[in-house]
């Protein structure tokens, strides 16, 4: 898979390295931790290897979840609460 063409927005990190995400779904923070395991990892990270990374939400088990769990988002809107 060519990532840039699955995320205009995907980046590079080094092969141990963490950062933090502002889901803009949900609104919290999560703790991404990225390294190199296995064969080979060592020399990788001493090479000073990157990783790409590329997120994205799947809408539709994420809507279904929210429907299962009762979960409704709210958004303001000019001073106003939206659902």
């Amino acid at each position: 898979m060519d990532i840039k063409t699955f995320d205009d927005d995907a980046f590079c990190v080094d092969a141990e390295s963490f950062f933090h995400l502002w889901c803009c779904d949900c609104q919290l923070r999560h703790l991404i931790v990225i390294e190199a395991i296995g064969k080979g990892a060592d020399v990788f990270k001493k090479n000073k290897g990157r990783i790409a990374i590329a997120m994205a939400r799947d809408d539709m088990p994420t809507k279904m979840s929210r429907k299962d769990n009762n979960i409704v988002l709210y958004k303001k809107k000019n001073g106003k609460t939206k659902k």
